[in-house]
Parts: C-alpha cells; sequence; structure tokens
C-alpha cells in the first residue's frame, strides 16, 4: 500500500496562520510523529517574496498597501488573492523523491492532470517553473525543503481577479501573463471540485493514498 497523503481543506485563512502550520507540520513530520499532508486553502491579497527577490525591485506601486512576507520558498515575488487555489505540501522525501527539480515537475503535473478535467490542454514552459496554457500562465510553484520535508507549494489561478498581479514586477507585465481557469473557460469554476480534482491527481502522481486530514486533532495528539 503506497503511504498516506493526509489532506486538509483550510478554506480560507490569513496567510500567516497558514506559514506557522506549515512550519509546525514540517518538524512533526521530520520527526515522523504525522504523515504527509496537502492543505488546500485561499488567502486574502498577499505578496510572497522567495529567496530571489527583493522587495525595492518585485513590489510595485499597486502592491504597496498589500501585506507582503519574505519567505523560504525559491523563486521570487508570488501574488495570492480569493479565487487563487493554494496548495502547500508537507512531504517527507525518502530515497528517490530527494530531488526537487523532480518535485517541482511533479506538482506542475499534478495541475496538468487536474486542468484537463475542465477541457484545458496546459503544459510547461522551458525554463520557467510554473503551469503555463500556451503563452497564458495559470499557476506558480515555489517549495522550500527542510530536514528532507518540503512545504509551499501551488498557487492555481481558479477564479482569481487578474488585476491584482499589477502588483508585482514586472509591472503590468505580470498581470498581462496571467490567466485564471474562469477566465478561460468563459464559466464559473467550483472551487470544491478543483481541490478534489487536486488531491485525486496529488495521489496518482506523489504515489500517496489520499486520506482526511484532521488537523486539530492531529496537533492535539503531537504535543
Amino acid at each position: 500500500m503506497s503511504r498516506p497523503l493526509r489532506v486538509a481543506d483550510l478554506g480560507r485563512i490569513p496567510y500567516p496562520a497558514a506559514w506557522e502550520l506549515q512550519k509546525k507540520l514540517v518538524d512533526l513530520r521530520a520527526d515522523d510523529h504525522i504523515e504527509d499532508h496537502l492543505l488546500l486553502l485561499e488567502h486574502e491579497p498577499v505578496i510572497t517574496l522567495g529567496r530571489k527577490a527583493d522587495p525595492a525591485e518585485h513590489v510595485c506601486e499597486a502592491g504597496k498597501g498589500v501585506p507582503t512576507f519574505e519567505i523560504e520558498r525559491g523563486g521570487e515575488a508570488t501574488y495570492h488573492a480569493p479565487g487563487q487555489l493554494v496548495g502547500y505540501f508537507i512531504l517527507k522525501l525518502e530515497g528517490a523523491e530527494r530531488d526537487l527539480h523532480r518535485l517541482l515537475r511533479q506538482i506542475e503535473e499534478i495541475q496538468i492532470r487536474a486542468l484537463s478535467r475542465w477541457g484545458i490542454e496546459a503544459g510547461r514552459n522551458p525554463g520557467k517553473t510554473g503551469v503555463w496554457v500556451d503563452d497564458r500562465k495559470i499557476s506558480s510553484i515555489g517549495v522550500a525543503v527542510r530536514r528532507w520535508v518540503t512545504y509551499h507549494g501551488l498557487g492555481l489561478n481558479v477564479s482569481t481577479d487578474l488585476g491584482g498581479f499589477q502588483a508585482i514586477r514586472p509591472c503590468g507585465m505580470e498581470a498581462g501573463v496571467m490567466t485564471s481557469m474562469e477566465a478561460l473557460l468563459g464559466k464559473p469554476v467550483a472551487m470544491d471540485e478543483v481541490k478534489a480534482a487536486i488531491a485525486a491527481e496529488a495521489a496518482v502522481v506523489l504515489e500517496r493514498t489520499v486520506l482526511p486530514a484532521d488537523l486539530e486533532r492531529t496537533l492535539q495528539q503531537a504535543r
């Protein structure tokens, strides 16, 4: 039997709360107190800056009032907002899994497979991490790893207000490059259905068995 992947739907929660939760789960997973987890959620408008980003260079005038956090993941600036499905992967990598490039390609593949359920032909853009539909970017990806446990993950635009991407550099260009499922399909897309598709494809691509998570109970037992 494949290893479990506990999936938690957290709804819409503040970025700092999700960030602290991830770090707590990373330590618990590294010590084998919990199993692998996938957190599915949305954030209010927020900018996160990866290790390669400089706030002075990557936050535009339109983003000056948006909460901004410098975090551990790779990459530069990312914008999160309601309508974007955020997926945080808390995975303990073992053996051949200890290859971050492989993990990035897997996270891309999960989304490519999920998007195909809506008839969206997504793919990769050589040299650029993320998921693309032709020349439009539909998902940003960035991960971090500590003690060979991953955190952070993906931001898939389902119904996101794409104008918000003007908050990050290159000013205006990012907003013009980004797209969403609803923009491509011209009709509403149910977030719950996208969450279910991502969880199902994660099970296949990561070779895990998806099970529901009870984070409150898990954290209590781990104390």
